[in-house]
């Protein structure tokens, strides 16, 4: 690289020109590599995103909860999630979960690669105590990949939204609200004041 002074810098410093241009491409990956976790720091982190992100879902349900009070909906994540990779479905509070996590995350960290998605439903329950299933698909985010702070891309199987996390919590909402409208317009759920 060379260096090219700039007289149109008012404080006299100095504007840096690439020799080549895969200079910058060359700085990026070193930075991206330097600041992605390896070895158990990864398979811990990637465990952390998938309990970050459920939570935040649970979180976001109760939330959604309380603003339908009136017309009398809870929402709640269902206990069970299911791995993509290998169709295993597991109970979120059970020590089987957090063994299964842990090895899932290992193994990933020590691959490099892995499936990341898996399934989840939403139980919306009505004023008739009418419950139906919102199903989900959450694909993480390796730690240190795409959108900075991003742990999951959660779509919305009824009406196709889809929502990163815990970026856009309030579009997280907005989907689960339109699909209970769809499920009341397909006559599935009904609340208790009419729109």
């Amino acid at each position: 690289m060379r260096s090219i002074p700039c007289g149109d810098d008012l404080d006299g410093g100095v504007v840096m020109a690439m020799g080549d241009s895969d200079d910058l491409f060359d700085m990026y990956r070193k930075d991206h590599a330097a600041a992605a976790p390896t070895g158990p720091a990864l398979a811990a982190a990637l465990a952390d995103t998938v309990k970050r992100s459920f939570a935040q879902i649970e979180e976001l349900c109760a939330d959604v909860t309380r603003a339908l009070a009136q017309a009398r909906y809870t929402t709640k994540l269902a206990q069970t999630v299911t791995d993509r990779s290998s169709y295993v479905r597991l109970d979120r509070q059970s020590e089987t979960f957090r063994d299964y996590l842990r090895n899932w995350s290992q193994q990933r960290a020590d691959k490099g690669a892995g499936g990341m998605h898996w399934e989840a439903q939403i139980l919306v329950t009505d004023h008739r105590r009418t419950t139906k299933e919102i199903g989900l698909g959450v694909a993480f985010e390796w730690p240190g990949a795409g959108e900075e702070g991003s742990l999951a891309f959660v779509e919305f199987w009824p009406t196709g939204a889809g929502v990163s996390l815990p970026s856009d919590a309030r579009g997280f909402q907005r989907a689960l609200v339109a699909s209970i409208i769809k499920l009341e317009q397909a006559g599935e759920l009904s609340s208790v004041k009419g729109r």
